[in-house]
């Protein structure tokens, strides 16, 4: 009897075995999932790169030691190089919360399906397109760069917007369990970027206001981020 409990014993552990291994299958993301996340993490960090090589550098006569070339090398520092860095920082937060959103999204969504991978494309375009965005930026002086400019940021965080709506509509790409209206607020906040973006072209309707500015109004984008969720947590 002894021996005959001993050989059941890794039968029992086999079938043990054999019944966690669907869960484990269940929480692995699939070959076609990993590579969206792989070629869109890809993406972003080409992205990001190229934005810093944007950034150039003042130039200045390295060999001159005299208050002319020292006056020079301080105005180009304090022009077009801090401006530069300016729309790099903007870019690149936007950048990271696009991103940070995106991810959101691939750590919930258990399946993918054609449209939902030009969806992805669709937003990818725009985040590839972001250094030539930020590069037109350079001539914020002109009412058209700034235009230009703003219409990238918010064209790609309307793309983000549907993917999230197209992959939590019905439940499509996620699990049954998975609480939809508690990933409305997210969607939310994903489209208020955007949706500022565009509202803060209308500044370029007042006479004689500096096209540029328009960029100083981005900066009560947190507050309006945080307003809007305080609001949307006490209509619950």
């Amino acid at each position: 009897m002894e021996v005959s409990k001993q050989q059941q014993k890794p039968k029992d552990i086999v079938e043990t075995n054999q019944s966690k291994q669907p869960d484990l299958i269940e929480e692995t993301k699939k070959p076609s999932e990993d590579r969206i996340v792989m070629l869109s993490d890809g993406i972003f960090a080409i992205a990001i790169t190229l934005l810093v090589l944007g950034i150039e550098i003042p130039l200045a006569d390295t060999h001159a030691n005299t208050p002319q070339a020292h006056a020079a090398f301080i105005h180009a520092l304090t022009g077009d190089f801090l401006l530069n860095t300016l729309f790099y920082v903007v870019t690149f937060a936007v950048l990271a919360s696009y991103w940070l959103s995106h991810r959101r999204l691939m750590n919930i969504v258990k399946r993918v399906d054609r449209f939902f991978l030009w969806l992805n494309l669709f937003f990818l375009a725009f985040v590839a397109f972001f250094p030539i965005a930020a590069n037109v930026s350079k001539y914020s002086q002109f009412p058209e760069a700034v235009i230009v400019y703003t219409v990238v940021l918010a064209g790609c965080g309307y793309s983000a917007v549907l993917l999230w709506i197209y992959a939590l509509g019905n439940h499509r790409l996620v699990a049954a369990n998975i609480d939809v209206n508690s990933d409305t607020s997210r969607i939310i906040r994903v489209a208020i970027t955007p949706t500022f973006f565009l509202v803060s072209l209308l500044l370029l309707f007042i006479p004689n206001f500096p096209p540029s500015s328009v960029f100083y109004s981005w900066l009560l984008l947190p507050f309006i981020n945080r307003f809007c969720s305080r609001i949307w947590k006490k209509s619950k």
